[in-house]
Order: structure tokens, then C-alpha cells, then sequence
């Protein structure tokens, strides 16, 4: 099983950084993978609330995630229900945010494993690097547009 874990320092109150990251129809002005998403139950990130997100590769792709526990503005745990058009089996993830001073630093840490024979040939020696290197862009993404002051803060 794949992991990937990396941080990112946001000159943004951990309110708004959190309010952004948690919506999931902002995931695309973020997030490199994703192209769109919405709440599936309970339109908030609340625990057993659900979400799916949708991307492109060459052929298009979305997950269905669920909220295991939610405690706003420290720390989100989800996991994946479904992948359609990708061959993921299992995944599971979180945010951590921790505010430093006026600002907030993101941690993310997610786990990921391919389905067979995806998984012997690409996990985790291509897979992992590449996740790596797509969430610190996203995250590289993330403060641009938390700090560009195109967001309101409060």
C-alpha cells in the first residue's frame, strides 16, 4: 500500500483554509486530480457524511469518500466507498490543520492500494512518487489561491 504525506504553511486563518479544503465543489480550484465534486448525504463535513469527486486522466474517473470523523478546523478523516474508471481497491486519507499564529499550517496523509495486477506493477515505486509530487502541487495550488486574496477570509 501506497502512502504519501506532506505539509504546506498558508499566510490564511485556518477558518477559511478549512472552509475551502472542506467544500468539496472547490476541490477543482485546488486540487491537480480533481475536476469537480459535491456532497452525495449530509452537505456538510460531518462523520458518515459522503462525497464523491471527480477527475480526468485520459479517460475520466471519480471516488466516492466518506467522513469517519470530523473535528472543524483540527483534522478530517475519510476513506474511500468506491473508485469507478481507475483501478484504486482501497484508500483512506486525512487533513490536519494547525494554526500557527495567523496562519495555518496542512498536513495531508493519505494510503492507497492498486487493484491486482496494477499493484505489483506500479505500487508503490511509481505510484507513490507520483501522488507525491501531484499533492505538493496541489497544495503549491492551495496557498496561491488562500493568499491571493481572491478568498474571503473571514
Amino acid at each position: 500500500m501506497a502512502k504519501v504525506t506532506c505539509e504546506v504553511e498558508i499566510n490564511a486563518p485556518v477558518e477559511a483554509v478549512w472552509r475551502v479544503m472542506q467544500d468539496p465543489t472547490r476541490r477543482g480550484e485546488w486540487d491537480f486530480r480533481i475536476t469537480g465534486g459535491r456532497f452525495t448525504k449530509d452537505g456538510l463535513p460531518t462523520k458518515g457524511a459522503q462525497f464523491v469527486t471527480a477527475g480526468r486522466l485520459v479517460l475520466p474517473y471519480s471516488f466516492e469518500m466518506e467522513y469517519l470523523a470530523v473535528t472543524p478546523c483540527r483534522q478530517t478523516v475519510v476513506k474511500l466507498i468506491k473508485a469507478h474508471g481507475v483501478p484504486v481497491a482501497a484508500g483512506a486519507g486525512s487533513w490536519t490543520y494547525l494554526r500557527d499564529g495567523e496562519g495555518t499550517v496542512v498536513r495531508t496523509a493519505f494510503r492507497f492500494e492498486l487493484k491486482q495486477p496494477w499493484r505489483f506493477l506500479f505500487d508503490p515505486w511509481l505510484m507513490q512518487p507520483v501522488m507525491l509530487l501531484v499533492t505538493k502541487w496541489s497544495l503549491w495550488k492551495l496557498k496561491r489561491l488562500m493568499e491571493s486574496k481572491k478568498v474571503p477570509l473571514a
